[in-house]
């Protein structure tokens, strides 16, 4: 016998024993678990089957699932795997493990032969399973993007709660088509990526893509058919934490996943409240901040920041992601290997190559906030770094945080070297003089600062900086403060200062071309070595000069405060000047006071316009920018004599209505203008609430009290709007659909009217269920009508499918069933009364029919 003969004889045989296998325990399903890199846990698990044929042995699904495809019975294999898959779920949930969400794989042809979301969803909710666990997974080529079927179907089944996989991503053309149309809670990224990331740079950016894309869309990702450390490592790097293959399991039975728990040897399933805080870490690609490393030219892709995750907790300090480039920092600065490293904080340490990153990493960890700094190596290399708090475990509290390398500059062994960025960590901007003084010795270095470049270069060198080196400093200070400076610049108290308070500072004045301005000394500890000190003086004249005016306008803010504590309406007050439009505020509230906004500025309606876009609820700002200019709002106060607008902020993440009131006077025989903020919330919600009054009424007016859908006054008043938009030539699209619920007069003789009101409200319920986008009136006493528009109107007869699938159930139930008829506006109809009658002719020539099936079966 020839191979086609063998192959023939193969597939009947499989045809005929199909039930066989199935009932005899032929067919066994395995599971291999998709581990979550970040916590080293099983985060979910695929069900995969096994065909032990006492004649032709081992089968694998590519033997027998596409002969099941051809004779139309691949349904009963997967809704098998289904139930075995529910009863392992409900053995893990006895034996007290957790449960994490496990792939169904379905055929394109299941979608045909049977209602297979009907068998789902009855299989599941008869468990003790929720939904959410069982993950629905079908590959890319079952999908085409001109087959809305099969769509619909999975829509149907995420509605439900169930998660929805799309396998085999990127195996043909279709896939960006594909996800168009729906979202996906997981992609799985094609085999064939993952085999030729270690030979092929165009397979890692694209796997890179793919994952970027899929989070850019909210999907997760995961990739089969992993093998080695390396495919794990780089995986890891580019934000897709979740895996599955040999590397860390293959498909194993239900006995033996229990087998290896009481062992002590199994990998272990995540603990579901920690999943959101896993992904968190999972999903960050660690080359999502790469840059151009030569002139905006990308040598090479992955050429990016040494960046890692770390977990903060108590006193310790973990790598658990870190990519290659962060891996090279670590091995080259420490000889340690980045997923070895694990840090515990020294109580007392003295400080010493890289503490300083160690406490900012434990301080990010807990008030979460971003920071940028610079730190030294143990060969006494500056770098500078961001952290970020990424995530924090909700059950043991643990922190995440990002580490960036963003810097690594020279070694900083001579006072020479020093760099310019690293002073302005310790002292402000703008020096007049910069002064490295050697305490044990009194050797000095004096720099000119060049704040543009943000660098510093050597202007002087000397010796004895506290005795005749400050000859030169003496002799530039203003007179009547060389008595207050010899008492207290001395060396001792410098040290005592520094000891006490980490730092020393004083203001005074010195003579510049002639004139004394004020200055400020500041003189702070070099960290890398307690026997120097920097020594900065900046200019501070303006601040001091700026006093007078600060206590005048403290004095006009107590009389504007004055005059907002008596009005008892005015949270804030802007006096601003109509011509420069410099503007002065006055705030006497804290509600205000937590906006952060400056109190005083140069351009009223430049910084307003750019303040409203972190303070103004987000609806309203548009509206406003197009109205509040100084042109609009002096037009508006010449005509009317005042300008009013109200609008919403956002205060502490609460909306808030407020609303502004400008108007010019005269003051000192000039004009200025005055911009008052009020606080109308309370205003706001006494006519909110007498609007909801008004619509309680009418809403009581237009609702069937029984059902709780819209009544046939409701009906009338839609029906006229259509009516309406039709005469103006508006193109609408809507169906009708009418209901009429059967046997309801026999359920109130027999059962009485409570029973019959319940009747009527499943039968709602049903239509509501079928129609959720679409609005639902009780017309009669047991006479519904649906107005499908949108999506529904779009997929009507999958939503009538679900009212047919409804009443078959109930039929065999004995419970409510409904006869429906269902018409859509054409351009010959004139009025919607036209599209109801055909619809409720429709509807009794159904339950026409439903009347004939009932007396047959009957007779029978």
């Amino acid at each position: 016998m020839g191979v086609f003969g063998e192959e023939f004889n193969k597939n009947k045989y499989i045809v005929d024993n199909i039930d066989r296998a199935l009932s005899e325990g032929w067919i066994e399903v395995y599971y291999q678990p998709i581990i979550r890199t970040s916590n080293g846990r099983v985060c979910g698990e695929e069900a995969l089957v096994r065909w032990e044929d006492p004649v032709f042995g081992m089968l694998n699904p590519i033997d027998f699932v596409p002969t099941m495809e051809a004779v139309n019975k691949v349904h009963l294999l997967d809704l098998f795997v289904l139930e075995r898959t529910l009863e392992k779920m409900e053995e893990q949930l006895k034996r007290g493990l957790f449960v994490v969400p496990t792939s169904v794989n379905l055929s394109q042809v299941d979608f045909y032969t049977c209602d297979v979301v009907d068998e789902i969803a009855t299989r599941v909710e008869k468990s003790k399973i929720s939904k959410h666990m069982i993950a629905i997974s079908v590959s890319e080529d079952a999908i085409n993007p001109g087959d809305n079927f099969i769509l619909s179907q999975l829509e149907q089944l995420q509605e439900l709660g169930f998660q929805i996989w799309l396998d085999d991503y990127g195996s043909g053309d279709a896939a960006p088509a594909v996800l168009q149309l729906m979202h996906f809670d997981l992609l799985k990224i094609n085999i064939f990526f993952v085999r030729q990331i270690a030979n092929s740079e165009s397979a890692r950016i694209i796997l890179t893509e793919f994952v970027r894309m899929a989070m850019s869309l909210g999907m997760e990702t995961a990739v089969e058919g992993v093998e080695s450390a390396e495919q794990v490592d780089f995986l890891n790097e580019i934000g897709c934490s979740r895996m599955q293959g040999f590397y860390y399991c293959k498909p194993i039975s239900v006995s033996q996943v229990l087998e290896r728990y009481e062992k002590g040897t199994a990998i272990g399933f995540e603990n579901p409240k920690e999943t959101d805080y896993y992904a968190s870490i999972g999903k960050i690609n660690l080359y999502d901040i790469s840059f151009a490393r030569k002139n905006g030219d990308l040598d090479n892709y992955f050429d990016t920041f040494p960046v890692a995750i770390v977990e903060s907790y108590d006193d310790v300090i973990k790598i658990i992601r870190e990519n290659q480039a962060f891996r090279n920092f670590l091995y080259s600065n420490s000889g340690i290997e980045g997923r070895d490293f694990i840090y515990k904080v020294k109580e007392n340490a003295k400080e010493s190559a890289g503490e300083y990153t160690v406490n900012a990493i434990r301080k990010c960890a807990k008030d979460g906030k971003r920071v940028i700094f610079d730190d030294r190596t143990r060969h006494k290399k500056t770098i500078q770094l961001l952290l970020q708090r990424v995530a924090v475990n909700p059950v043991t509290k643990v922190a995440a945080v990002a580490v960036v390398i963003l810097q690594v500059g020279e070694k900083i062994n001579q006072a020479d070297t020093l760099t310019y960025n690293y002073i302005a960590r310790a002292l402000s901007e703008d020096y007049i003089n910069l002064f490295y003084v050697n305490m044990d010795t009194d050797e000095f270095v004096e720099y000119n600062p060049d704040g543009l470049n943000r660098d510093v270069s050597v202007e002087n060198k000397g010796t004895d900086f506290f005795n005749k080196s400050l000859n030169n400093f003496f002799s530039r200070i203003y007179s009547e403060d060389l008595d207050m400076m010899n008492k207290s610049f001395t060396k001792d108290k410098i040290i005592k200062s520094l000891k006490n308070k980490g730092t020393f500072s004083i203001t005074y004045r010195r003579i510049v071309n002639g004139e004394p301005i004020y200055v400020n000394l500041k003189a702070v500890k070099v960290r890398e070595d307690d026997n120097y000190i920097l020594i900065g003086i900046n200019n501070v004249d303006d601040q001091v000069k700026q006093r007078e005016a600060i206590e005048k306008i403290k004095e006009e803010r107590k009389a504007y405060s004055r005059i907002m504590a008596l009005s008892g309406e005015f949270i804030n007050i802007y006096s601003v000047d109509p011509v420069t439009n410099n503007y002065v505020s006055y705030n006497s509230s804290e509600e205000y006071g937590r906006l952060n906004l400056a109190m005083k500025g140069e351009d009223f309606f430049e910084e307003t316009a750019r303040n409203v876009w972190h303070t103004f609820h987000p609806d309203d700002i548009k509206d406003f920018l197009k109205v509040f200019d100084k042109k609009t709002v002096l037009k508006r106060i010449e005509e009317d004599g005042i300008f009013v607008y109200k609008y919403r902020v956002m205060v502490e993440n609460q909306v808030v209505h407020w609303c502004l009131r400008a108007t010019l006077i005269q003051e000192d025989n000039e004009a200025r203008l005055l911009v008052g903020v009020m606080n109308i919330e309370k205003q706001v919600v006494q006519e909110r609430e007498y609007a909801t009054s008004l619509i309680e009424a009418e809403e009581r007016a237009t609702k069937d009290q029984l059902t709780g859908v819209k009544n046939k006054r409701a009906y009338a008043d839609e029906e006229e709007h259509l009516n309406t938009q039709i005469q103006a030539g508006v193109g609408v699209k809507f169906a009708i659909i009418v209901c009429d619920l059967n046997g309801l007069k026999q359920v109130n003789d027999n059962q009485g009217h409570q029973a019959g009101d319940d009747y009527i409200k499943e039968g709602c319920m049903i239509l509501c269920d079928a129609f959720a986008r679409s609005p639902v009136y009780r017309i009669g006493g047991d006479e519904f009508v649906a107005i499908a528009q949108g999506k529904d109107y779009e997929m009507i007869e999958n939503r009538l499918g679900k009212i047919d699938r409804a009443n078959k159930r109930n039929d065999k139930a004995n419970s409510v069933t409904m006869a429906v008829g269902w018409a859509k506006f054409s351009k010959e109809d004139r009025f919607v009364s036209d599209v109801f009658d055909r619809a409720d002719s429709a509807m009794y020539e159904n339950k026409k029919k439903m009347k004939e099936i009932i007396k047959n079966r009957k007779q029978k």
